[in-house]
Protein backbone atom coordinates (compact mmCIF):
# COMPACT_ATOMS: atom_id res chain seq x y z
CA UNK A 1 0.00 0.00 0.00
CA UNK A 2 1.37 3.33 1.31
CA UNK A 3 5.32 3.99 2.01
CA UNK A 4 3.84 5.48 5.15
CA UNK A 5 4.78 3.85 8.38
CA UNK A 6 2.46 1.26 9.72
CA UNK A 7 0.57 2.63 12.72
CA UNK A 8 -2.55 0.37 14.21
CA UNK A 9 -5.99 1.11 14.17
CA UNK A 10 -5.40 0.26 17.91
CA UNK A 11 -3.84 3.81 18.65
CA UNK A 12 -6.63 5.10 19.55
CA UNK A 13 -6.23 9.04 17.82
CA UNK A 14 -5.32 6.99 14.64
CA UNK A 15 -9.24 5.30 15.43
CA UNK A 16 -10.71 8.72 15.96
CA UNK A 17 -9.05 10.18 13.20
CA UNK A 18 -9.90 7.53 10.94
CA UNK A 19 -13.62 7.08 11.69
CA UNK A 20 -14.35 11.22 12.04
CA UNK A 21 -12.93 11.63 8.39
CA UNK A 22 -14.45 8.96 5.86
CA UNK A 23 -18.04 8.34 6.76
CA UNK A 24 -17.78 5.63 4.50
CA UNK A 25 -15.79 3.31 7.06
CA UNK A 26 -18.20 4.65 9.88
CA UNK A 27 -20.93 3.66 7.92
CA UNK A 28 -19.67 0.00 7.33
CA UNK A 29 -18.47 -0.28 11.09
CA UNK A 30 -21.63 0.52 12.74
CA UNK A 31 -23.34 -1.54 9.88
CA UNK A 32 -21.13 -4.48 10.89
CA UNK A 33 -21.34 -3.96 14.55
CA UNK A 34 -25.09 -3.19 15.18
CA UNK A 35 -25.91 -6.18 12.40
CA UNK A 36 -27.78 -3.75 10.46
CA UNK A 37 -28.21 -3.12 6.40
CA UNK A 38 -25.42 -0.39 5.41
CA UNK A 39 -28.50 0.79 3.80
CA UNK A 40 -30.66 1.19 6.49
CA UNK A 41 -28.13 3.93 7.83
CA UNK A 42 -29.51 7.59 6.48
CA UNK A 43 -27.88 9.77 8.59
CA UNK A 44 -24.84 9.29 11.15
CA UNK A 45 -23.61 12.56 12.70
CA UNK A 46 -20.33 12.12 14.26
CA UNK A 47 -21.23 14.74 18.11
CA UNK A 48 -17.48 14.44 18.85
CA UNK A 49 -15.17 15.95 16.54
CA UNK A 50 -11.92 17.66 17.59
CA UNK A 51 -8.95 19.30 17.09
CA UNK A 52 -6.30 16.73 17.82
CA UNK A 53 -3.27 19.26 18.23
CA UNK A 54 -5.82 20.77 20.99
CA UNK A 55 -6.25 17.37 22.15
CA UNK A 56 -2.72 16.22 22.67
CA UNK A 57 -1.68 19.84 24.32
CA UNK A 58 -4.52 19.65 27.06
CA UNK A 59 -3.72 15.53 27.44
CA UNK A 60 -7.03 15.07 26.32
CA UNK A 61 -7.36 11.24 26.08
CA UNK A 62 -10.82 9.91 26.08
CA UNK A 63 -11.20 9.55 22.05
CA UNK A 64 -14.28 7.63 21.70
CA UNK A 65 -16.60 8.27 18.93
CA UNK A 66 -19.67 9.66 20.02
CA UNK A 67 -22.63 9.54 16.83
CA UNK A 68 -26.17 10.71 16.77
CA UNK A 69 -27.25 7.72 14.20
CA UNK A 70 -30.63 8.16 11.73
CA UNK A 71 -31.87 11.12 14.48
CA UNK A 72 -32.81 7.95 16.60
CA UNK A 73 -30.47 6.54 18.80
CA UNK A 74 -26.63 7.37 20.42
CA UNK A 75 -23.90 5.00 19.74
CA UNK A 76 -20.64 5.64 21.67
CA UNK A 77 -17.87 3.54 20.32
CA UNK A 78 -14.27 3.34 22.12
CA UNK A 79 -11.06 1.35 21.97
CA UNK A 80 -9.68 0.23 24.97
CA UNK A 81 -5.90 -1.15 24.44
CA UNK A 82 -5.02 -1.22 28.24
CA UNK A 83 -6.44 -2.98 30.62
CA UNK A 84 -8.42 -0.35 33.04
CA UNK A 85 -10.15 -1.83 36.72
CA UNK A 86 -13.27 0.44 36.30
CA UNK A 87 -13.98 0.06 32.91
CA UNK A 88 -17.57 -1.47 33.39
CA UNK A 89 -18.19 1.63 35.45
CA UNK A 90 -16.60 4.01 33.07
CA UNK A 91 -18.92 2.83 30.68
CA UNK A 92 -21.90 2.87 32.74
CA UNK A 93 -21.22 7.07 33.84
CA UNK A 94 -20.66 7.78 30.04
CA UNK A 95 -23.64 6.00 28.51
CA UNK A 96 -26.09 7.46 31.66
CA UNK A 97 -24.85 11.07 30.82
CA UNK A 98 -25.83 10.77 27.14
CA UNK A 99 -29.13 9.51 28.58
CA UNK A 100 -29.32 12.46 30.59
CA UNK A 101 -28.23 14.83 28.08
CA UNK A 102 -31.77 14.17 26.10
CA UNK A 103 -33.73 15.74 29.02
CA UNK A 104 -34.52 19.17 29.44
CA UNK A 105 -37.58 21.34 30.40
CA UNK A 106 -40.63 19.85 29.22
CA UNK A 107 -39.21 16.77 28.02
CA UNK A 108 -41.06 14.01 26.48
CA UNK A 109 -40.20 10.41 27.73
CA UNK A 110 -41.22 8.88 24.82
CA UNK A 111 -38.91 10.60 23.09
CA UNK A 112 -36.34 9.17 24.75
CA UNK A 113 -33.41 7.04 22.50
CA UNK A 114 -31.49 4.26 22.68
CA UNK A 115 -27.56 4.66 23.87
CA UNK A 116 -25.63 1.65 22.97
CA UNK A 117 -22.01 1.75 24.33
CA UNK A 118 -19.35 -0.21 22.23
CA UNK A 119 -16.44 -0.96 23.74
CA UNK A 120 -13.54 -2.76 20.91
CA UNK A 121 -11.41 -4.03 23.75
CA UNK A 122 -7.78 -5.43 23.24
CA UNK A 123 -8.18 -7.29 26.47
CA UNK A 124 -10.56 -9.52 28.00
CA UNK A 125 -13.26 -7.47 30.18
CA UNK A 126 -14.44 -10.52 31.72
CA UNK A 127 -12.25 -13.55 32.22
CA UNK A 128 -14.89 -16.04 33.74
CA UNK A 129 -16.83 -15.08 31.09
CA UNK A 130 -14.90 -14.97 27.59
CA UNK A 131 -16.82 -13.96 24.44
CA UNK A 132 -15.61 -12.95 20.92
CA UNK A 133 -18.55 -10.42 20.82
CA UNK A 134 -21.41 -9.95 23.65
CA UNK A 135 -24.14 -7.32 24.17
CA UNK A 136 -25.05 -6.66 27.39
CA UNK A 137 -28.53 -5.25 28.23
CA UNK A 138 -31.29 -4.56 31.18
CA UNK A 139 -32.99 -8.01 32.21
CA UNK A 140 -34.52 -9.28 34.98
CA UNK A 141 -33.31 -12.75 36.51
CA UNK A 142 -35.88 -14.71 34.40
CA UNK A 143 -34.37 -13.16 31.30
CA UNK A 144 -37.43 -10.42 30.75
CA UNK A 145 -36.05 -7.28 29.03
CA UNK A 146 -36.50 -4.20 31.62
CA UNK A 147 -35.80 -1.11 28.86
CA UNK A 148 -33.71 -1.13 25.71
CA UNK A 149 -32.65 2.33 26.19
CA UNK A 150 -29.40 0.97 27.49
CA UNK A 151 -27.56 -1.67 26.20
CA UNK A 152 -23.62 -2.33 26.37
CA UNK A 153 -21.90 -4.32 23.67
CA UNK A 154 -17.92 -5.96 23.81
CA UNK A 155 -16.09 -6.77 21.28
CA UNK A 156 -13.25 -8.65 22.18
CA UNK A 157 -10.05 -8.18 19.99
CA UNK A 158 -8.09 -11.34 21.63
CA UNK A 159 -11.35 -13.88 21.34
CA UNK A 160 -11.69 -14.04 17.65
CA UNK A 161 -11.48 -17.62 17.26
CA UNK A 162 -14.82 -17.99 19.64
CA UNK A 163 -16.51 -15.99 16.73
CA UNK A 164 -19.50 -18.11 16.02
CA UNK A 165 -20.24 -18.71 12.01
CA UNK A 166 -23.04 -15.74 11.90
CA UNK A 167 -20.47 -13.76 13.69
CA UNK A 168 -17.97 -14.28 10.36
CA UNK A 169 -20.53 -13.63 7.98
CA UNK A 170 -21.73 -10.70 9.75
CA UNK A 171 -18.48 -9.28 8.91
CA UNK A 172 -17.19 -8.93 13.04
CA UNK A 173 -13.88 -11.22 12.33
CA UNK A 174 -12.93 -8.84 9.10
CA UNK A 175 -13.28 -5.99 11.77
CA UNK A 176 -11.54 -7.13 14.26
CA UNK A 177 -8.60 -8.30 11.72
CA UNK A 178 -8.18 -4.71 11.01
CA UNK A 179 -8.26 -3.57 14.65
CA UNK A 180 -5.64 -6.69 15.27
CA UNK A 181 -3.60 -5.85 12.02
CA UNK A 182 0.19 -4.88 12.65
CA UNK A 183 1.45 -4.31 8.95
CA UNK A 184 -0.08 -3.22 5.87
CA UNK A 185 0.10 -6.57 4.31
CA UNK A 186 -2.37 -7.67 7.02
CA UNK A 187 -4.74 -4.80 6.36
CA UNK A 188 -4.22 -5.36 2.73
CA UNK A 189 -5.72 -9.19 2.84
CA UNK A 190 -9.03 -8.14 4.42
CA UNK A 191 -11.40 -8.05 1.39
CA UNK A 192 -14.19 -6.04 3.21
CA UNK A 193 -14.85 -2.22 1.31
CA UNK A 194 -15.76 -0.44 4.36
CA UNK A 195 -12.31 -1.84 6.05
CA UNK A 196 -10.39 -0.87 2.56
CA UNK A 197 -11.99 2.64 3.21
CA UNK A 198 -10.54 3.17 6.31
CA UNK A 199 -6.70 1.79 5.16
CA UNK A 200 -7.20 4.48 2.77
CA UNK A 201 -7.53 7.11 5.30
CA UNK A 202 -5.09 5.49 7.49
CA UNK A 203 -2.62 6.28 4.68
CA UNK A 204 -3.57 9.74 4.37
CA UNK A 205 -3.28 10.32 7.70
CA UNK A 206 -0.42 8.61 8.18
CA UNK A 207 1.74 9.96 5.25
CA UNK A 208 1.11 13.36 6.89
CA UNK A 209 4.23 14.04 8.96
CA UNK A 210 2.30 16.75 11.73
CA UNK A 211 -0.33 14.62 11.99
CA UNK A 212 2.16 11.33 12.42
CA UNK A 213 3.99 13.31 15.14
CA UNK A 214 0.68 13.93 16.76
CA UNK A 215 -0.19 9.94 16.60
CA UNK A 216 3.26 9.10 18.22
CA UNK A 217 2.97 11.45 20.64
CA UNK A 218 -0.52 10.24 21.46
Amino acid sequence: MAEAEFVSLRNDLLFHMVFTRNEEALKGLLSVLLNIPEERIERVEVLNPMQYSEAIDTKLTVLDLKVHLNNNSFILVELQVRKFDEWTNRTVVYTCRQVADQAHDGFDYSKLEPVIQISIMDYTLFPDHKRFFKPYRLLDDEGYLYTDKIQFWVMDLTQIDQATEEQKAQGLVEWANAFRANSWDEVNQIQNLAVKEAAKTMELILTNSAERELIRMS
